[in-house]
This record gives structure tokens, C-alpha cells and sequence, in this order.
């Protein structure tokens, strides 16, 4: 592994753990075996390098949802959502991905607010692209209500947004899960 992917890594791991605040250049250099300065080689700044873990972690957040959509392509929608739902709830469980993720989405460096935004919402575009994949085959295949695709992209961004809250506060998320799971689904098919 590249030194800077060693970099990358982990500061994806303190800020993870610790947030921007509590994570300084001189703790990521001293996991990675390097002199701080060394850092600057590959980042101008610890801002660039937390907004560059952020990104990556975004892109792979999406690379997630766009294979699972991809790979269960012969499923039925039902199916196809549910494990939409469950892998990316999965990701968001990964203690460093996760972490970061709701870091960056819900508590992201006050300095930085706008360039976390527009992370958040260049995820949520490409998110909301896949989600109305999903509605367009659902309502041609006649399996959803006769819902908006704006209510239904309401109802998937609701229910994953909670989701992710739920992972971090309940032992039983896995029954939630299912719970939630149950409801939505029920909601939107026919």
C-alpha cells in the first residue's frame, strides 16, 4: 500500500473514531510511520484530507447501492429494495465508512459546512437517480401505489436516514430493520 493510501486509511480511521476535531496530522503520521510534514506531499491540509475521506466515502456508499441495484437485476422489486436497503445499512455499520459517513452528513466541520453539503447533496442526486430507477420499473411492472416518484423518494431517504440513526442507538437494529422494513414496503406496494 501507497503511503498515501496508508494516509488516507488512516485518517479515515481517526476521523471515524475521533471526528475532525479530536484527529490531528501529527496522530495520522504517527500511525502511518511518517513525519507530519510528510503528509503535505500528498494533502495541503488536514481540511483536504477530510474532505477528500469524506468523498471517497460517499463514492463508496454509491458504489454500493449502484452494484447492488445492478447485480439483482433478475430479482423482483421487492427484493431488489430490501437488499438495497440491507447493504446500505450494512455500510453504514462499518464502524470507519459508517462513522464517517454520519460525521460528515450530520456533524460536519463547521470551516468546512459547504464543501460537506455539496458532498451530501452530489450523494443524494446520485442516490435519488437510483431510487427512481427503482420507481419507474415498479410503477411500468404495476407493483407501486399510484404514488409521486417525489413521495416515493421521500419514503426510501426517510426510512434510510432512520435507519442509519437506529444502527447507532439500538442493540436490536437487525429487528428493527425488519420492522421498518415491513412497514415501508407495505406502504408503497400495491
Amino acid at each position: 500500500m501507497s503511503t498515501r493510501d496508508q494516509i488516507i486509511e488512516a485518517a479515515k480511521r481517526s476521523f471515524a473514531q475521533h471526528g475532525y476535531e479530536g484527529t490531528t496530522l501529527s496522530q495520522i503520521a504517527k500511525e502511518v510511520g511518517i513525519q507530519k510534514p510528510s503528509i503535505y506531499n500528498h494533502f495541503k491540509s488536514k481540511n483536504e484530507l477530510y474532505l477528500y475521506v469524506a468523498d471517497m466515502v460517499m463514492d463508496d456508499l454509491l458504489v454500493r447501492m449502484q452494484d447492488t441495484y445492478e447485480q439483482n437485476r433478475n430479482e423482483d422489486l421487492e427484493t431488489r429494495l430490501y437488499l438495497l436497503f440491507k447493504n446500505s445499512c450494512n455500510f453504514i455499520l462499518n464502524k470507519q465508512e459508517g462513522m464517517m459517513y454520519v460525521r460528515f452528513l450530520l456533524f460536519p466541520p463547521v470551516e468546512l459546512m459547504e464543501e460537506a453539503k455539496a458532498i451530501v447533496e452530489r450523494g443524494d442526486h446520485e442516490i435519488g437517480y437510483i431510487i427512481y430507477k427503482f420507481y419507474t420499473e415498479g410503477i411500468e411492472a404495476g407493483n407501486l401505489r399510484d404514488i409521486s416518484e417525489q413521495t416515493f423518494k421521500s419514503a426510501f431517504f426517510f426510512l434510510l436516514d432512520g435507519l442509519f440513526t437506529e444502527s447507532f442507538i439500538y442493540d436490536d437494529f437487525l429487528n428493527r430493520f425488519e420492522d421498518a422494513w415491513t412497514v415501508f414496503w407495505c406502504g408503497v406496494s400495491k
